[in-house]
């Protein structure tokens, strides 16, 4: 069974003090979300309320006092941004998934904890899904284990071929799962997998390449009952080596443009599991740096 996110809805006076800012009158709240990360489930969909009485701009600063509460927003884009807008964008040369309206399959990003909040739904479609790795791990036991020792092993990680970076390809071999039991974590993102083996003039391990096949198709397969719609003024927020995350495709009206607020974290809530998954946010981090400054790469 994959198992469900909890929920936490705002009381009358949380609702009127998150409106309002009062930061202050919201410590229960900051206790439960953070409680979330160090003995609960490490993912949490708090319900705020609607986002339009604060406005766009009054949401994303409300997502970021709560992003504070629970480690430090980094920037994610060269442009320095520390709260993304995740919306249909086409030809976005660097944001992959942020600005696209396809299906997004079961990964992992680069940093500890992630936020979503939600300003618009989609006009159909863009329901979303978290995948428990240690579900995902059983899964794989269960039925492919032949696949455990490459996916333990892992392969080298890359980055966005548009960054400049000053390490494009990572030192080791980075696995896609780590730990034991249900502390099992997973880093898995086939994009970035495919931008070593690129970067390195090589294909996957052809044991590898398997598992990555296996393993997508059947994070799919958890991910089609994990789904849950997020409703305007909702904000989800996991632990990203704890979760896979993704959603359906979806389409957009004119007059209903489907919007979300995302946070990229660097938090010592949650120890990852093996140091080569912290690397990867000091990695990206250092990318987006180097690309504020330098200017993207133009092959």
């Amino acid at each position: 069974m994959t198992a469900v996110v909890p929920r936490r809805g705002l009381s009358a006076g949380e609702r009127h003090a998150f409106a309002a800012g009062e930061e202050a009158a919201l410590a229960a709240l900051r206790v439960d979300l953070r409680a979330a990360f160090t003995q609960g489930a490490r993912a949490i969909v708090v319900e705020t309320g609607d986002p339009s009485v604060v406005g766009e701009d009054g949401f994303a600063e409300r997502l970021l006092m709560m992003g504070r509460w629970l480690g430090t927003p980094s920037i994610q884009s060269p442009q320095g941004e520390r709260v993304a807008r995740v919306e249909r964008r086409p030809g976005d040369a660097q944001a992959r998934g942020t600005h696209s309206d396809l299906e997004l399959a079961p990964h992992t990003d680069l940093h500890d904890i992630l936020a979503l909040g939600t300003v618009r739904e989609a006009a159909r479609g863009g329901d979303s899904f978290l995948v428990r790795a240690a579900d995902l791990h059983d899964a794989v036991r269960q039925r492919m284990p032949h696949h455990l020792p490459a996916l333990r092993e892992g392969y080298f990680f890359g980055t966005n071929p548009v960054l400049r970076s000053r390490a494009p390809v990572s030192a080791s071999e980075v696995p896609v799962f780590a730990g034991d039991g249900d502390g099992v974590q997973c880093c898995f993102n086939p994009y970035f997998l495919q931008a070593a083996a690129q970067a390195r003039g090589e294909a996957l391990p052809p044991a590898f390449a398997d598992a990555v096949t296996d393993l997508r198709a059947l994070a799919l397969e958890l991910a089609m009952t994990a789904q849950f719609r997020l409703s305007p003024g909702d904000v989800v927020l996991w632990h990203n080596w704890s979760w896979l995350h993704g959603r359906t495709a979806f389409e957009d009206d004119p007059e209903q443009r489907r919007l979300l607020l995302r946070l990229w974290l660097r938090s010592d809530l949650c120890h990852p599991a093996d140091i080569r998954f912290a690397e990867r946010s000091v990695a990206i981090d250092d990318d987006h740096e180097r690309t504020r400054r330098e200017g993207m790469r133009v092959e």
